[in-house]
């Protein structure tokens, strides 16, 4: 049977009525689970780290992100008692499928969030048609979540809308003002300037600054309404100034930066587009604003992102677990439904009325020092050069590369088959006892961003190097690295990784170069060459089920034995999304220029 899902796979996505059909169509495989298994559904693949009560919670709720704004927006849905059914039997103590009291730092209160947005949002589905009792479990079981420890991240905005929803449904006597009050300035404080936000205390760089920090910092303020405070005033303008850099992580075609964790949530990157247009924020225009997160959910139309079954798999181009974190359970997918905020729209607002327009002003070389970053634009993609913070609790990968882009992906587990000579993409890595071990970038010490120049002092945990970056052209820029051998020792770098999923990566390796790789790709051209006097090998590492986009590609770079002392070795790189193959003497010349 096809990965693809009718409804979804097939749907023009133009109209409001194409986005209402996809809300709908995403939802319509979950039916059977939820009508079968109620509060205990189970999609019967696997799970997470977290309890298998917390992920039926999870697969209960996460659809609600998309179906309350279809209802705001009037659109129909036939399944609104059987997710009541299911909250009833969840939220009640003396069933067997309650979801369980929430412990601490639980995953049940993510999940909870979506219950509070329902409340505060759609009270006529998520709290009139429950019975007394089950409303007062319902009270019972949120209000639990403010006695107990939350993840010092963007989990605080978790107990916020929980808060909103009581105060909606009529319960504002059992919030904690004191407690609101004080996540709301934890999370402003966790701000970074222009726009980004870091997820917590770790200043981490990803999605969730737009698919979370500013998302549920938007709906705190349209959930106020005219009662607006000093965070939802505050909230709303930092999100105004995220659009202008947050637009430079966008391809022409709507593919998003891929970097960074919970990647398999997929087009809940589109979310804080579609929020902001439900927010009445114009930072740019209403019909730029819809191009972007239309192109966005579009993307993802010719993927198989489904089970035969028509489930949203775990994965993120394709099916693969290699690339998920350990707590994404079958049902957390779901979260892409945030994308669906703009049905909660009329048909005759600003936003549905727009003809979609292209993003423009963007410049070739953005440098974003407060996400210690230089995104170069190159032939309509962005390939974003990477100092920000390193998440050492997740898969490194999703942090420490040097470079990650919007047509490329990048590989998780890029050290997993060094040992045998595999190495994943956009990394430099150091083996002390003849590649039986092998350390990469661990920990960020010091950034400056300047210009079209990036300089990263960083540490694989046993040997400091400072990187600078410069972007020297189109598709082009070199990375120079500086350190001290204290042993002999084998270092590699890559560039890269082209897809050759159903066709073979061609090396293009010019007979003029010395020894410079060029591979040409189903996705792009992708070049790494010398540009110092030190002796090496060339290498292309096939990779499997590891990338991001395609679960076979091919990794260019080079590899190096150097003796004890101080060394500096520099490579010059090329991406070309298009396969502009008259480029290439302009890649041959950094070479030839050093």
């Amino acid at each position: 049977m096809s990965l693809r899902l009718d409804g979804f796979s097939d749907n023009p996505m133009r109209s409001r009525a194409d986005f209402q059909d996809a809300a709908r169509a995403l939802n319509k495989p979950l039916i059977p689970f939820l009508d079968r298994g109620g509060a205990a559904l189970d999609l019967e693949e696997g799970a997470a780290k977290f309890d298998m009560r917390a992920s039926s919670l999870e697969g209960v709720v996460r659809p609600l992100w998309g179906l309350v704004p279809l209802a705001l927006g009037g659109g129909a849905f036939s399944h609104w008692p059987l997710f009541q059914r299911a909250i009833c039997e969840g939220v009640d103590p003396e069933h067997p499928r309650f979801w369980g009291a929430i412990g601490d730092v639980d995953q049940r209160a993510v999940e909870m969030a979506a219950i509070g947005f329902l409340l505060a949002a759609l009270p006529n589905e998520g709290w009139d048609q429950l019975p007394e009792t089950s409303q007062e479990h319902l009270v019972n079981w949120l209000s639990a979540m403010q006695k107990v420890p939350m993840s010092q991240n963007n989990w605080l905005f978790f107990t916020v809308l929980v808060q909103q929803g009581l105060k909606r449904i009529g319960r504002g006597d059992i919030v904690d003002l004191a407690l609101e009050h004080k996540h709301l300035q934890q999370l402003a404080d966790w701000y970074r300037g222009d726009g980004w936000y870091g997820d917590g205390g770790s200043k981490a760089v990803d999605h969730y600054g737009g698919f979370a920090m500013h998302f549920y910092g938007m709906l705190y303020g349209w959930l106020k309404g005219d009662q607006l405070d000093e965070f939802s005033v505050l909230f709303r303008k930092r999100a105004s100034e995220f659009a202008v850099p947050f637009s430079h992580w966008f391809a022409d075609n709507g593919e998003a930066m891929i970097q960074g964790r919970s990647l398999t949530y997929r087009f809940a990157t589109a979310a804080y587009w579609g929020m902001l247009a439900v927010s009445g924020e114009r930072p740019l225009s209403i019909g730029q604003i819809k191009g972007v997160w239309a192109r966005q959910l579009r993307v993802w139309r010719d993927r198989p992102i489904f089970r035969s079954d028509g489930i949203l798999s775990r994965g993120f181009a394709y099916p693969s677990l290699m690339v998920c974190e350990d707590y994404n359970s079958p049902t957390s997918p779901y979260w892409a439904m945030k994308a669906f905020m703009p049905l909660a729209l009329d048909e005759a607002s600003d936003f549905w009325q727009a003809d979609e327009e292209p993003l423009d002003d963007l410049r070739s070389v953005y440098a974003m020092p407060h996400a210690d970053s230089l995104v170069q634009r190159v032939e309509g993609h962005a390939i974003s050069h990477f100092a920000a913070p390193i998440h050492t609790w997740l898969q490194m990968d999703k942090y420490n590369k040097f470079a990650y882009s919007t047509v490329c992906g990048f590989d998780v587990g890029s050290l997993q088959y060094a040992n045998m000579g595999i190495f994943g993409d956009n990394l430099l890595a150091f083996s002390f006892d003849d590649g039986a071990n092998w350390q990469m970038r661990q920990k960020n010490l010091d950034v400056c961003v300047a210009d079209d120049n990036l300089t990263v002092r960083w540490s694989t945990g046993a040997l400091e190097v400072e990187t600078k970056i410069e972007v020297v052209g189109d598709g082009l820029f070199t990375r120079s690295h500086a350190f001290e051998l204290s042993v002999p020792t084998q270092v590699v770098e890559t560039g890269f990784a082209v897809n050759q999923w159903y066709r073979e990566a061609e090396r293009l390796d010019p007979a003029d170069a010395h020894q410079a790789i060029l591979l040409n790709g189903e996705n792009a051209l992708s070049g790494i060459l010398p540009m110092d006097d030190l002796p090496r090998q060339s290498i292309a590492c096939g990779r499997v089920n590891s990338n991001m986009l395609s679960p076979r590609t091919l990794v260019p770079g080079f590899s190096l034995s150097l003796a004890a002392g101080n060394h500096q070795i520099k490579h010059g790189f090329w991406l070309s999304p298009d396969k502009r193959e008259e480029k290439c003497e302009a890649f041959l010349a950094l070479q030839k220029g050093h």
